[in-house]
């Protein structure tokens, strides 16, 4: 015989109420059943745990020492119970989210202390990524989120555009294009240009080419960066120029200057994304704060599908 966890439920009933009648009652079964179950417990343990009477019965040693133990495994089966509940209402268990330095900036500290303080049990492992490293970790389920610069749906992924803003251009200190007027982004036709790799960030790659491309420009690239801090350091050390959404400027430069574009070009900042599929509780929980935090009316409660 195996001795299963209502052995244990039936041994302890009788040790507390010292009487197989009342402990049958409790346990809302007839006695004889209940005496054959713990014969048979006896007889697995090969002790004995009960000296019978004729008022009832009282424990032996044996009986007294598994009798704590018993109580510790209904402890720890309550315990598991609990805890499994919680991870299925997405109070428990482990949150992987990855994000972009400017998403560390102006989404993240809206979401992560909520959640925080809303699910206190849920272990966050936060790090920071570029857009196609996040993309990779989505789709081999290395990363449960990340915040990203996308704009449009991708093959696998939701996307859930949160914060959009405008191309700025970036010139070094001192450039013939640093004046206080909005210049033609066709006057960037003779111009080098700082691009960010197309395998860093392809949306943002794409859509600064089409902006130039739209304008008739074949751009000059003289030089990739691997994020935007690494642009802004290229054309303050004179490089070239760029275009940059406008929220870069939190990274202050005295060696380059902002110049308002007289094309409106806009594109997302930041998106949130997440593989396509059924989504585990604590995923939802953590995506209802982004909406309530980052989206507001523009959505509705629950992103809808999108790839």
């Amino acid at each position: 015989m195996t001795i299963e966890f209502r052995h244990v439920r039936y041994f302890i009933a009788v040790a507390e109420e010292l009487n197989f009648g009342r402990a049958a009652v409790r346990l809302n079964m007839a006695q004889p059943p209940l005496s054959v179950q713990i014969r048979d417990l006896e007889r697995e343990l090969g002790v004995k745990l009960f000296e019978r009477t004729g008022k009832g019965a009282t424990l032996t040693q044996e009986g007294a020492v598994f009798l704590l133990e018993a109580r510790q495994i209904c402890d720890q089966v309550s315990r598991a119970r609990h805890a499994v509940h919680q991870a299925t209402a997405g109070e428990l268990g482990h949150l992987r989210v990855a994000g972009i330095p400017f998403a560390f900036m102006e989404v993240l500290p809206l979401v992560i202390p909520r959640f925080r303080e809303e699910n206190p049990h849920v272990l966050i492992d936060l790090r920071e990524a570029g857009t196609q490293e996040s993309f990779e970790s989505l789709r081999t389920g290395a990363m449960d989120i990340a915040f990203v610069r996308q704009g449009e749906p991708s093959a696998g992924l939701e996307v859930l555009p949160l914060l959009t803003g405008r191309f700025e251009l970036i010139v070094p200190h001192g450039h013939r294009l640093a004046r206080n007027r909005p210049v033609d982004i066709v006057e960037l036709a003779s111009e080098p240009l700082v691009m960010t790799s197309r395998q860093i960030s392809p949306y943002y790659y794409d859509r600064t080419l089409s902006a130039m491309t739209a304008a008739g420009i074949t751009p000059h690239t003289v030089v990739e960066a691997t994020s935007i801090q690494a642009q802004l350091g290229y054309v303050a050390s004179g490089m070239g120029v760029s275009l940059v959404p406008a929220s870069a400027k939190l990274m202050h430069s005295k060696h380059i200057e902002w110049v308002p574009l007289k094309q409106a070009i806009v594109m997302t900042e930041v998106a949130a994304v997440w593989a396509s599929g059924p989504t585990p509780q604590v995923l939802d929980n953590f995506l209802k704060i982004v909406h309530e935090e980052c989206v507001g009316d523009r959505a509705p409660a629950r992103p809808a599908r999108t790839a």
